[in-house]
């Protein structure tokens, strides 16, 4: 069991990409965190959970728990098990989140965008509330892992580098997303939650199955955006709550 000193964070999708490099800073930078990686299938949280504990210099602790957030009984159960274990959660972390590139956009991957990246979100974040309320570690940390595709600012911009007509489906929910995030925020500021969106910005991870295009496009490796996303949890961003936060600053919606 994490020391009940420590703040205990649960990351969805935290088995690889930009939420297994949020995790991995958070606990090579600090003793304060232990770090809950949910994954959809655990074997594979299980092993990235091992592999971040064996860092080098690692302070903080890491565990894994089994999560498909497009299934309620999945979400449900992860969070008997946290509460179980740990009585409470410091920090939620929405990240887990899937893509198309597929063009013209069908309505079948729109639905399954929509059902991981927004449904999925909300799921797992009404699941997880009552837990939060009880954080150790006051204010509680809420944050929905963003994009700034999903800025309909930028995308109806012609001088945006945003302003194109690819990856609806994935650019509609992250635009879904952020109005999620700051319905959240409105509700959840009176109890003195702390709500955010992390953009970490465009990242050569395995998320669209091409790395190597992705740092052809100037891609950052997947470590700058786990620490982009780290720097919200660690309340260094304090000072823009409830908006989306990314490498560039404040995202517009």
């Amino acid at each position: 069991m994490a020391s009940q000193n420590k703040k205990i964070v649960l990351i969805t999708g935290g088995n690889q990409g930009v939420g297994y490099e949020t995790a991995k800073n958070l606990v090579v930078s600090s003793h304060d965190y232990h770090v809950i990686l949910g994954s959809r299938d655990p074997s594979r949280g299980e092993a990235a959970a091992k592999e971040i504990q064996a860092a080098e210099g690692v302070k903080g602790t890491v565990s894994s728990t089994q999560i498909d957030v497009t299934d309620d009984k999945s979400v449900d159960a992860a969070a008997e098990r946290v509460a179980a274990e740990y009585g409470r959660l410091d920090v939620l972390v929405n990240n887990a989140g899937i893509v198309s590139l597929a063009s013209p956009p069908t309505r079948e991957v729109f639905r399954r965008v929509l059902d991981t990246n927004v449904v999925g979100a909300l799921s797992v974040t009404e699941a997880f509330l009552n837990l939060l309320r009880k954080a150790v570690h006051k204010p509680p940390r809420l944050v929905f892992v963003s994009s700034s595709t999903g800025s309909i600012t930028h995308a109806s911009d012609p001088t945006s580098p945003y302003y194109n007509p690819g990856a609806v489906e994935y650019r509609t929910s992250k635009a879904a997303l952020n109005m999620l995030m700051v319905m959240y925020y409105a509700r959840l500021k009176p109890e003195g939650f702390l709500v955010f969106g992390a953009d970490p910005g465009l990242c050569a991870t395995n998320f669209t199955g091409d790395p190597a295009s992705l740092r052809a496009r100037n891609a950052a490796e997947p470590w700058e955006g786990g620490e982009r996303v780290a720097t919200v949890v660690k309340g260094e961003k304090d000072s823009d709550v409830g908006k989306v936060l990314g490498v560039y600053g404040v995202s517009p919606f």
